[in-house]
């Protein structure tokens, strides 16, 4: 599947229609980069892509606890007159060796205060309304929905799959979505329920006793798993993310105070010192050149003067040399003549053309000479005016532009070292940001008590609902008047076992190919390829286990937070290997918080390798600078989201921080 391009119209910051190319130009350079600021639309467009190809069903950053049409009806971008929004996609899909184009349109109005919703698909440019009926069904043998995050996900939240709880959950739904275990989950369920169904056929029957006791003790566990899920969600949506909001703005504050250039106060003294180091040996250099053949640059046409006059005296005394040698040859040959006998006419005809033949040279070599250069000076003149000018010329034009980047790069490091708030300005608001963090791990940290506390209720209404079932049917077996329903009941535990062990062979015999993927990946993104040499995961709980060189257990606690998120990156990665898909895989805000070397092992061993099209939606502070360049070879398409303060609408431009800052 190849994204070619995605089209909104009045959604979220997109005012008008705002249309971005997706098409990888060649499969060398697969990546498109989209560069913007945060709170500019670069998620708007990952929950774009999410929202036409799954509606109701996608997987978007802000619904929160809206219902599906009140959140459209919040998507629609406030300037739009018509109070109307649109997105669309078109893709290529090749399938039993045919290519086929599609174009998704999905479409939504308000009209008296109700929100009305229009989805359209074609096919190789032709309307398939059937098709756009049954979308989902076609969608899921596509990309599932429940495997997008593998393709489409915000890199600020992969780190959290590197815990155990949520690494074990993803690895569970991935594991049972690739191998259609989903649809064996509801088979299952389908059967407890038509089960039920059975048992609540006879009400006439009397209730066993026991049996009233465990489903009003399963009643009551259902309400408290209910009431605690609710106690969690509160806390998420009233507590965990005003606060998130909160730490947000005091970062982007202790930003614009000059925080960031505090915390690297040692890093920005110690380029400062050796851009001045550079600047003074650039200069030092200069010097060398001022006191070496440079001057001579000055007086380049008096030189090349002094060349021309030097060739003609050269030809001068060589005019000289000429009219000697033949006067003495020409005498010779007179008297050799007058010696032979020939006749006094010849002779002196002979002789009369042999002078003035010697004239011209005479007359050529009566001209003054002044300079009577050296043969050395010549050569060493020649050469300097043929070559070394030239190169001196161009190498200190390259030294010169050198010492101008050397000066420009202490001013700058000057001006950042001036620019360094002192700790009395500052820490204020860094005491405000850790007292944020602190509050945010505290309940992070309650969150997760009640996400135990869920797992744990979870597991034991599991427990009971198997120990009512089997209360039930032993109940059923002793009431021949039952024996029907009993005969169901027990079919249907016979069929749960099969299906419990279909499951488990078929998570085993894949279990070990998904552990190498993963444990892959993992070493393809480690600097440090000797950290982990073995992966395992449980083929019942779904745990990673990661072992270190020695054959010890490496916990993921004594992982760096980098390394945290490499090994989360790596399970994606793997299980998007795993699933054969050849699907685009979109990533917002790529870095996250990453440190600069694994940055750096991101931008060269994961995104042009990712898939055969990835979309970066990425902050200034993410790709840029060396690694823009790092990674610039493999960008097929640059663009930047420009955002107007006065209007609060985004615009879709081509290009990239860095380009348009050297324009």
């Amino acid at each position: 599947m190849i994204l070619d391009e995605i089209i909104v119209h009045d959604f979220g910051l997109y005012a008008g229609r705002q249309k971005i190319l997706l098409t990888p130009p060649e499969p060398q350079r697969p990546i498109i980069l989209i560069g913007g600021l945060n709170g500019h639309g670069k998620t708007t467009i990952l929950d774009a892509l999410q929202l036409c190809l799954y509606g109701k069903f996608a997987s978007i950053s802000n619904r929160n606890d809206l219902s599906y049409h009140e959140y459209l009806s919040r998507c629609i971008c406030r300037s739009s007159l018509t109070k109307e929004a649109s997105v669309e996609i078109a893709f290529r899909h090749t399938a039993d060796g045919k290519e086929n184009h599609y174009r998704l349109h999905r479409s939504w109005r308000i009209r008296n205060n109700v929100c009305r919703e229009h989805f359209e698909v074609l096919k190789n440019r032709r309307r398939e309304d059937a098709l756009a009926e049954n979308w989902m069904s076609y969608v899921e043998d596509l990309m599932p929905a429940n495997i997008s995050s593998l393709f489409l996900f915000d890199g600020e939240q992969v780190e959290s799959y590197a815990s155990p709880e949520k690494s074990s959950r993803l690895i569970g739904t991935a594991i049972r979505n690739l191998l259609g275990l989903d649809v064996v989950d509801q088979l299952e369920k389908d059967l407890i329920v038509y089960s039920r169904r059975k048992r609540a056929e006879d009400k006439s029957d009397p209730k066993n006793h026991e049996i009233e006791e465990q489903e009003l003790a399963l009643k009551e566990l259902r309400t408290k798993f209910s009431n605690i899920k609710q106690d969690q969600a509160a806390l998420k949506t009233k507590h965990l993310d005003p606060t998130h909001r909160t730490l947000r703005a005091v970062d982007k504050n202790f930003r614009e105070l000059g925080g960031e250039l505090y915390d690297q106060r040692d890093e920005i003294e110690n380029k400062l010192s050796t851009a001045n180091k550079v600047v003074e040996e650039q200069a030092e250099r200069l010097r060398k050149f001022a006191v070496d053949a440079l001057p001579l640059v000055l007086v380049r046409d008096l030189l090349k003067s002094i060349h021309a006059r030097d060739k003609e005296e050269v030809k001068t005394i060589r005019s000289q040399q000429v009219a000697t040698i033949l006067e003495s040859r020409d005498n010779a040959v007179i008297k050799e003549m007058q010696l032979q006998g020939v006749e006094s006419k010849t002779i002196n005809n002979l002789q009369a053309f042999l002078i003035a033949d010697r004239n011209e040279y005479y007359r050529q070599g009566d001209r003054e000479t002044v300079l009577n250069l050296t043969p050395d000076v010549r050569a060493e003149l020649d050469v300097l005016l043929r070559f070394g000018l030239d190169e001196l010329i161009g190498e200190v034009i390259q030294r010169l532009k050198t010492s101008s980047d050397a000066v420009r790069a202490a001013e700058d490091a000057r001006l950042n070292f001036l620019s360094i708030p002192n700790d009395d300005a500052i820490s204020e608001i860094m005491e405000r940001r850790d007292a944020l963090f602190k509050s945010i791990k505290s309940m992070e940290h309650q969150y997760s008590v009640l996400e135990e506390e869920l797992n744990k209720l979870g597991r034991e209404c599991e427990r009971r609902e198997k120990s009512l079932l089997q209360a039930i049917e032993s109940e059923i077996t002793k009431e021949g008047e039952r024996q029907d329903r009993a005969r169901i009941l027990r079919h249907s535990a016979r069929v749960r076992v099969v299906i419990e062990s279909f499951r488990k062979t078929v998570i085993n015999q894949h279990i070990q190919n998904l552990s190498y993927l993963v444990l892959e990946s993992y070493q393809q993104l480690l600097r440090k390829n000797s950290l982990v040499t073995h992966l395992e995961i449980n083929p019942d709980t779904f745990g990673l286990t990661l072992f270190s060189h020695d054959g010890k257990v490496l916990g993921t606690e004594r992982l760096s937070a980098g390394e945290r998120q490499l090994l989360a990156v790596a399970l994606l990665w793997g299980l998007a290997k795993a699933s054969g898909r050849a699907l685009p895989t979109a990533i917002d805000t790529p870095l996250g918080r990453l440190d600069a070397d694994h940055r750096k092992l991101l931008v060269e061993r994961y995104f042009p390798f990712a898939s055969h099209q990835v979309i970066l939606l990425s902050t200034d502070e993410e790709i840029c600078g060396k690694y823009f360049e790092a990674l610039a070879p493999c960008v097929g398409r640059n663009y930047v989201l420009n955002y107007d303060e006065l209007t609060g609408i985004t615009t879709v431009t081509e290009g990239y921080f860095d380009q348009l800052e050297a324009a």
